[in-house]
């Protein structure tokens, strides 16, 4: 217990320096929670009562500690702290960053105390997605790099998103310092980011494109005579799904179908890359292979993947496909088979689903 109140007291500590760098001291904290090895904590206004932002830490072997802030607008900031650090308060820290192997991108952070420095991030869905389906956070100041294992990221964006989400239900939202005239539902092209941005994709709250998504998801399925799968809405999946715009299910398949229209993403190759490292990450324990190639279906150019993950007796085949849309920007369908051998208990196993009757289905989704 002492450890876990420190964790969660240092925890706080910070929340309320970053909460501070909105130009309010006064702070309560309403609720503390963890997702993996995450802590975080929710904050209100002392004033007004009003929920004001969600922060969540870490700390590294390195001794610096990263912090991630959603606030009542979506906006999110991350920030960086180090008991030998000796800033100078409230200057301006030109950061260069990136993850994975992504372009650098330039930031400003702040320092809020002498020990710790606050950098806004872009308002966009882009950097959330890296962020939530990357591996390592790199950070370059000028003098010193540093790196930072993305563990959990994806959760974790996820429980922001929801901290948020109930709070201001329980509380009403506090106006954010320098957000007047700003929407707080905007979203990829927008103001802000809207709240499954923070927890998914930029376009996943669009019902028309989760309608559209939708109805290829049954072509897919109808083309490759696959049945038995359940339609899942969002909010009752498995974290890892919800803000995907069809999903469907059962004990032993998993079938996805996602929209990006044109503008919410850099390119094929980007989206690719996100997609083979998330699943690596999850794959952690396990042997993991994976590969890609571009291959043309009845006329119809797709940039198709795999990946394997085997742990003990237990297996799970992952392959994507991304197809251009007619409307602009590209669908991605993605098929997640689990075998499970009979030392796991009754063994399961999916209906065979070959690679050219997967591809043939998909060239013919979206018609």
């Amino acid at each position: 217990m002492p450890l876990v109140y420190s964790l969660v007291a240092a925890g706080v500590s910070a929340g309320l320096l970053l909460f501070g760098s909105f130009g309010t001291s006064h702070a309560a904290v309403v609720e503390n929670f963890q997702s993996g090895g995450w802590n975080g904590s929710a904050f209100t206004d002392d004033q007004t009562g009003a929920f004001s932002t969600c922060v969540a830490s870490v700390s590294y072997h390195s001794g610096i500690t990263l912090y991630v802030q959603l606030d009542t607008n979506y906006n999110w900031a991350i920030g960086f702290s180090a008991l030998q650090w000796n800033m100078k308060v409230g200057a301006d820290i030109a950061l260069q960053y990136r993850i994975d192997r992504g372009a650098w991108q330039s930031g400003v952070a702040k320092a809020t105390s002498k020990n710790l420095a606050r950098m806004q991030m872009p308002r966009g869905g882009y950097i959330i997605t890296r962020f939530r389906r990357g591996r390592t956070l790199y950070v370059r100041d000028g003098t010193y790099n540093y790196e930072f294992r993305l563990t959990g990221t994806s959760r974790l964006m996820a429980r922001l998103a929801k901290c948020v989400e109930q709070n201001i239900a329980r509380y009403g939202a506090a106006p954010v310092a320098g957000a007047a005239g700003a929407s707080s539902q905007g979203g990829l092209g927008h103001s802000a980011p809207t709240k499954d941005e923070a927890a998914a994709s930029s376009s996943a709250t669009d019902p028309q494109l989760a309608i559209e998504a939708t109805q290829a998801l049954f072509n897919l399925m109808g083309s490759a005579g696959l049945s038995g799968l359940k339609l899942i809405p969002d909010g009752q999946r498995e974290e890892d799904l919800n803000g995907l715009h069809a999903v469907a299910t059962n004990d032993a398949r998993t079938i996805v179908a996602h929209i990006f229209p044109a503008g919410s993403y850099q390119s094929e190759e980007e989206l690719m890359s996100l997609i083979v490292a998330d699943s690596q990450k999850k794959c952690a324990e396990g042997k993991f292979t994976s590969g890609s190639e571009r291959i043309n279906e009845n006329g119809k150019p797709i940039y198709t993947s795999y990946a394997n993950c085997e742990t003990g007796d237990f297996q799970l085949i992952e392959r994507v496909a991304i197809a251009k849309r007619k409307a602009g920007g590209v669908f991605i369908y993605g098929v997640a088979d689990t075998y499970v051998g009979e030392d796991g208990g009754a063994p399961v196993s999916p209906p065979e689903l070959t690679d050219p009757d997967l591809y043939s289905a998909i060239a013919n989704a979206a018609e």
